[in-house]
C-alpha cells in the first residue's frame, strides 16, 4: 500500500492501527536497535523504552541506557523496513546518537550540579537544557534577591530560561520511571505537561545581562488576560484618543522589578477606525496579573520602522 494512501484510526487500549486493520508496533525497530547496539557497543546499551514515530507510517524512537552513566540518554531514530536511520545507515547514526547523547549528559550534570550546590535542585527540564524547572514560589518581599540567588545557579555564561513550580505543584507532579536515565526521567512529557498546567513564573537569563520575569499561563487564562488588558486599553483610549481603534495585545508581559503581582506591556492601536487595525500606536501600561489596568497609561508613537516590524521600548 503507498504510503500516502494509508490512514489511522484509534484502536482498543490507544494502539495505534492502520485502516486495514494492522496494528502498528514498535517490536521489530526495537529487535533491530538491540542488535545494533550489541554489535557496535557491546555490553554498553540497554534499550529502556520505544515509541512510533507518528505520524509517520513506519519507525520508532528507541531509548537506551548507557551503562555505568546513570544520567545519559541515547535516542536513535530507526527503520527496520527500510534498513536506514533517520533515512541515513544505521552504524553512522547510532554513533552520533551516542555521541550526542554523551555530550547532553555530561551538559545535564554541569547543569543540575551547579542548581543543586546553590541550593535549587532541577526537577524538570527540557531536551535541549534551554529551560530548566526549580521549586519556588518568589513573593514581592523576595523575588528580587531570588533572581539574583538563581543567577548564580545559572552561570554568567549560559542562556537559560528558569521555571518557577510551586511547593504544591512540584509535589503533585509524576516522578518517571524507576530506573530510568536521570535525563531521561526529568524530561518525559507527562512531568513538564503536570508542571505547567497552571500558570507558572518564568525568569529568564542571558550572559552579561539582568534577569527578567514573566507569568506563562495556559491558553484560556491567557486568553482571559488579554480581553482584559485589551478593554482597559480602549477604555482609556476612549477617553484620551477619542476615534481610536485597539488592535492587538502583545504577547510578552515582564512582571515589574522586584514585584510578582504587577506586569508591564501593551497593547496596539490605530489613530483612527478602519477595517484592520494591525497597530502602528501602543498604550504602555502596568496591569495585575488579572489583566486589569493598575497605574498610569501613556502611548508610545511610531512602533512600527519603515518595514512594518515592531519595535517597542524594552520597558514601559
Amino acid at each position: 500500500m503507498e504510503r500516502s494512501m494509508r490512514r489511522w484510526a484509534a484502536g482498543p487500549l490507544g494502539v495505534v492501527v492502520l485502516a486495514g486493520g494492522c496494528s502498528l508496533g514498535t517490536g521489530d525497530d526495537r529487535g533491530r536497535a538491540e542488535e545494533l547496539a550489541a554489535k557496535l557497543y557491546p555490553g554498553q546499551l540497554k534499550v529502556v523504552g520505544a515509541r512510533n514515530l507518528f505520524p509517520e507510517t513506519s519507525g520508532s524512537e528507541v531509548t537506551f541506557a548507557l551503562a555505568g552513566d546513570p544520567d545519559t540518554v541515547v535516542r536513535l531514530r530507526i527503520d527496520a523496513e527500510k534498513g536506514t536511520c533517520d533515512r541515513k545507515p544505521c552504524e553512522s547514526q547510532l554513533a552520533a546518537a551516542v555521541r550526542k547523547g554523551k555530550e547532553l549528559g555530561a551538559n545535564w550534570r554541569k547543569l543540575a550540579g551547579g542548581f543543586q550546590s546553590c541550593g535549587h535542585p532541577v526537577i524538570a527540564a527540557n531536551t535541549p537544557l534551554s529551560e530548566v524547572w526549580i521549586e519556588a514560589e518568589p513573593t514581592n518581599a523576595t523575588i528580587a534577591s531570588f533572581l539574583g540567588t538563581v543567577r548564580a545557579c545559572v552561570g554568567t555564561d549560559r542562556a537559560l530560561s528558569v521555571n518557577f513550580a510551586t511547593p504544591a505543584v512540584a509535589a503533585q507532579r509524576p516522578r518517571g520511571g524507576e530506573g530510568l536515565p536521570t535525563f531521561l526521567r526529568m524530561t518525559e512529557t507527562k512531568v513538564l505537561a503536570a508542571l505547567s498546567r497552571q500558570a507558572y513564573l518564568v525568569a529568564s537569563y542571558s550572559p552579561g545581562g539582568e534577569p527578567s520575569a514573566r507569568i506563562v499561563r495556559p491558553f484560556d487564562q491567557r486568553q482571559e488576560f488579554e480581553k482584559r488588558a485589551r478593554a482597559g486599553a480602549t477604555t482609556w483610549l476612549a477617553a484620551n484618543r477619542p476615534g481610536a481603534m485597539v488592535g492587538g495585545v502583545v504577547g510578552l508581559w515582564r512582571l515589574r522589578p522586584g514585584r510578582v503581582d504587577r506586569l508591564v506591556g501593551y497593547v496596539l492601536f490605530c489613530e483612527s477606525q478602519r477595517q484592520k487595525c494591525v497597530g502602528d500606536k501602543a498604550v504602555a501600561m502596568t496591569v495585575d496579573p488579572q489583566g486589569d489596568p493598575v497605574g498610569d497609561m501613556r502611548v508610545v508613537e511610531d512602533v512600527r520602522d519603515q518595514g512594518g516590524v515592531l519595535r517597542l521600548p524594552a520597558g514601559t
